[in-house]
């Protein structure tokens, strides 16, 4: 366990001490993820006084918060003293230096609204002024048989990985029995975790009930493509097949078998919402809040993949952040009225070899089911199935709605941009695809505008990247470690350097 009580600050529920002021409100967070880490940082910089705001967040894992992102890259690393740690969002005793209360291994059990108190499994109470939700998603385990021990736990040598147990879990099983390995789903994490795992040098097969891999970001072209790559990998694919049966060492699928000592369910995830279920307030898919990022109880709220904003719930970091800043400025009163109305759908698969980027949303029937094109949608598509590379782009009223791209690195930052800033598109979709500097200008780091993501394993935007620079950092190392630019995926690197570039020459 870890707590943030120093010298001179308050407990939180605490009368106030003879000389200090009383603390004003307490926002207790619970779960200690990526969307409460954020949360819990951009409350305390709108308001760094903890005699004026208590902030205390909840984690149920023992673990302070990390990037949950590279868990499947840490999955592959060799196990025992020497594995590679996992990538903690916070150096240590920042939350201490910081005023903000930490508390890990502490899971709460329920929220008494009456009271404005949770509950926590020792049936300790910890009063809130408003109680935010950040409970994460929990993996969704097929139905397979044989796939769960008589206990209800998973079956030795089957693992999920949302959490850093998992991968330790999964780390040391791998150590141990270092044959093939069957990935249960195809979406971004289960191939993050097939190409790691083909690249550290298992056999690896991937089956997915669909007719191509992440269906729900890429057409039938895209998938025949992804599928070409995966397989130059090493990553065998299966789709269009159910896994039905695990006797620990097969895996029985509708009409065939993969032999293996080890299965990763990577089958998608279920928004956390028991809590607020149990508690009574409106749940849906996931915990319903509305612009304001407040449930059903104005004194709760609910960010992150366990909350359902204008009926969808995200998965991804990226709005979870956002989130987690908007509900900031309105509880640390910066900007009392913020609303989030919702986020732009940008994600990278991170893996070994192999280069993926969706934007957006694709139009799923561009050709209208009596075979003519939709007027609405203008498509545009580049496919090479030999070199592993495809590209689609769909442009609605002169503004990029989707985006597919495999191997294209070239039109990534371009592509991004448009899309992030629904910016107008030029006419020659081809020359953005391609990358050539006459479609449109590339992002530069002079002009790209502040709020440019640039960072998007820790959502660090070149404004504080440059605001790292101005506090003294003033090499990538230092920007880096000021930041944590860089030490997620490593995506970033080339542009963290670039804009440390323009820095030192602009003086």
């Amino acid at each position: 366990m870890s707590a943030a009580a120093g010298p001179g600050r308050p407990t939180p529920g605490a009368p106030p001490g003879p000389t200090g002021p009383q603390v004003r409100r307490h926002v207790v967070i619970v779960g200690a993820g990526m969307a409460a880490a954020r949360l819990a940082e951009e409350l305390r910089a709108g308001e760094p006084d903890p005699t004026r705001l208590a902030v205390t967040v909840l984690g149920a894992e023992a673990e302070e918060p990390y990037n949950r992102i590279m868990l499947s890259h840490a999955a592959t690393a060799p196990a025992g003293p020497t594995a590679t740690p996992i990538a903690r969002l916070k150096p240590t005793g920042w939350w201490d230096r910081h005023h903000i209360t930490l508390r890990t291994s502490t899971p709460v059990q329920a929220i008494d609204r009456a009271t404005s108190e949770v509950e926590l499994a020792d049936g300790e109470r910890i009063g809130y002024d408003h109680l935010v939700l950040a409970t994460g998603a929990a993996p969704r385990i097929p139905p397979v048989d044989g796939i769960r021990s008589p206990g209800g736990g998973l079956a030795p040598g089957v693992f999920t990985l949302r959490d850093a147990a998992g991968q330790r879990e999964l780390t040391a099983h791998l150590a141990a029995h270092p044959g093939p390995v069957a990935i249960v789903g195809a979406g971004f994490i289960g191939l993050e975790v097939a190409c790691a795992l083909a690249a550290a040098g298992h056999d690896v097969v991937v089956v997915h009930p669909r007719a191509w891999p992440m269906n729900g970001c890429l057409d039938a072209g895209g998938g025949a493509v992804l599928v070409r790559a995966l397989t130059a990998l090493g990553v065998r694919v299966v789709t269009g097949a159910r896994a039905t049966g695990w006797d620990g060492a097969t895996l029985t699928l509708d009409d065939d078998e993969v032999y293996c000592r080890t299965v990763v369910l990577t089958a998608g995830s279920a928004p956390r919402a028991d809590l607020a279920r149990d508690a009574g307030l409106e749940v849906g898919h996931g915990v319903v809040v509305s612009d304001e990022l407040t449930t059903s109880d104005p004194a709760i709220s609910a960010i992150g993949d366990c909350a359902q904003h204008r009926g969808v719930v995200s998965g991804l970091v990226a709005p979870a952040w956002d989130q987690a800043v908007v509900l900031a400025a309105r509880l640390a009163g910066t900007h009392p009225h913020a609303e989030y109305v919702g986020g732009v759908q940008v994600t990278r698969l991170k893996a070994h070899g192999l280069d993926v980027v969706a934007l957006g949303a694709l139009a799923d029937d561009v050709y209208g089911s009596a075979g003519g094109a939709d007027e609405a949608t203008e498509v545009t598509t580049l496919c090479e199935p030999a070199r592993g590379r495809y590209a689609r782009v769909d442009v609605s009223a002169g503004r990029v709605v989707g985006a597919a791209l495999i191997g294209h690195p070239e039109p990534v930052g371009t592509l991004t941009q448009l899309y992030e800033n629904a910016l107008p598109v030029p006419d020659d979709v081809i020359s953005v695809i391609l990358g050539r500097a006459e479609a449109v200008a590339a992002p530069t780091p002079s002009t790209m505008p502040a709020t440019a993501v640039v960072c998007r394993c820790n959502g660090v935007s070149k404004g504080d990247l440059v605001a790292a620079w101005g506090d003294g950092a003033r090499d990538r190392d230092a920007l880096a470690a000021s930041t944590r630019a860089g030490t997620g995926c490593g995506g970033c690197s080339a542009a963290v350097e670039g804009i440390c570039g323009w820095l030192a020459a602009a003086g």
